[in-house]
């Protein structure tokens, strides 16, 4: 992924993000009978998910995503339909995100991490030593399109906050699941109503779940297996190469930490929850978390215009002319102000993202009163 795009796709993505510090993952039930398994009682279910043993395993996801999210610049990089994933069990992790014109793979073992797209050839190269293994481990997870782990750190992080029940049971990928329900509770803000999550009967791996929001019938965001293979698998597809021809910029994880915790020093009063692995604040817990980003100081010109219909869900696309991002965002957003400064507010189909004049993002399935006082705590 390329530095420069890095911020407004942590903000594009916020919305999903916003819930549990990973974009939301899913996957359809099927057409299959649903399958009669032995009677479970949720926190039982909860507990025996987040305690399986991870698998080995190649499998293909699919998502399907209605966030409604405008065509800012980085936010192509939520445009995709499939990837493939691969996982030894342990440390290591590959997955191939499938464009229209192009492939991006991650690969990720215990030495090191790479992000590279095949059209742009460039590549990011993650290294570490053993003092920064585990903040490297969660900055490299962050990028991988897993949907078993990160539908089991979004259990992990909306159950505090959530009422869980199980709803009967689905086919998925050709297993037999479990359909864990999480709702939130009553004090919480959020515009969404509520995840489902399929979790496998025999391995208690989470294999899908579906984003629903209030007032929708289908969900807004859902990535999944399709198709799921456990067992070994070749440890070459764990070492990666880059072509001859690429351009490669290399980060230390320990220099890059050092780096956010000096920003982090200076901010107001520490009033962040934390600061994650790639460089965004959160403020809040659970489902009313807000993900606050600075954006790129390089970022380049765009096309100006929304076309017809570009408000609510903004299913248009920039068109025509150019034009700076603050001059786009005047075309789909509304001023908004507070002791952050000011900014432009932009609703999207599950939430918002507010603009700030002193660039940054701040974004989550809250309204927008609730964004204002994220920033307002920083």
């Amino acid at each position: 992924m390329r530095p420069r795009t890095k911020a407004l796709v942590a903000a594009g993505s916020g919305i999903a993000v916003g819930l549990a510090g990973l974009a939301l993952t899913t996957l359809p039930a099927g057409a299959d009978d649903d399958p009669v398994l032995p009677a479970i009682e949720p926190e039982a279910l909860v507990e025996s998910a987040l305690a399986a043993e991870p698998q080995a395993f190649s499998g293909e996801a699919e998502v399907s995503n209605e966030l409604g999210l405008p065509a800012l610049p980085g936010t192509e990089d939520l445009d995709f339909e499939s990837a493939r994933v691969f996982h030894d069990g342990q440390e290591s992790a590959r997955v191939q995100v499938e464009k229209p014109t192009s492939e991006v793979t991650f690969v990720k073992n215990p030495d090191e991490a790479w992000a590279y797209d095949s059209q742009e050839r460039t590549a990011e190269h993650l290294t570490w030593d053993d003092a920064d293994a585990a903040a490297a481990r969660k900055h490299a997870e962050a990028q991988l399109a897993d949907p078993a782990r990160a539908a089991a750190q979004i259990i992990e992080q909306l159950r505090p906050t959530s009422e869980i029940t199980v709803d009967g049971t689905a086919r998925v990928a050709g297993r037999a699941a479990y359909e864990l329900v999480l709702t939130p509770k009553p004090t919480e803000k959020t515009l969404l109503r509520e995840v489902t999550v399929a979790i496998d009967e025999q391995t208690r791996m989470p294999l899908a779940f579906d984003v629903y929001a209030n007032g929708r019938s289908e969900p807004v965001l859902s990535l999944g297996f399709v198709e799921l293979d456990l067992g070994a698998q070749d440890p070459a597809l764990f070492d990666f190469t880059p072509p001859q021809g690429t351009k490669v910029e290399t980060t230390d994880v320990g220099d890059a930490a050092g780096h956010r915790a000096g920003k982090d020093s200076a901010g107001k009063d520490g009033a962040a929850d934390h600061m994650t692995e790639q460089g965004r604040t959160t403020v809040g817990d659970g489902w009313d978390t807000v993900v606050i980003a600075e954006l790129p100081t390089d970022l380049p010109k765009m096309p100006g215009g929304m076309s017809d219909g570009a408000s609510g869900d903004l299913p248009g696309a920039f068109a025509g002319g150019d034009q700076d991002l603050t001059g786009a965002l005047e075309q789909i957003g509304q001023p908004v102000s507070g002791e952050f400064g000011t900014g432009t507010h932009v609703q999207i189909a599950v939430g918002g993202a507010i603009v700030t004049d002193d660039g940054r993002v701040a974004a989550g399935a809250v309204p927008q009163q609730v964004l204002v006082d994220a920033l307002d705590q920083q």
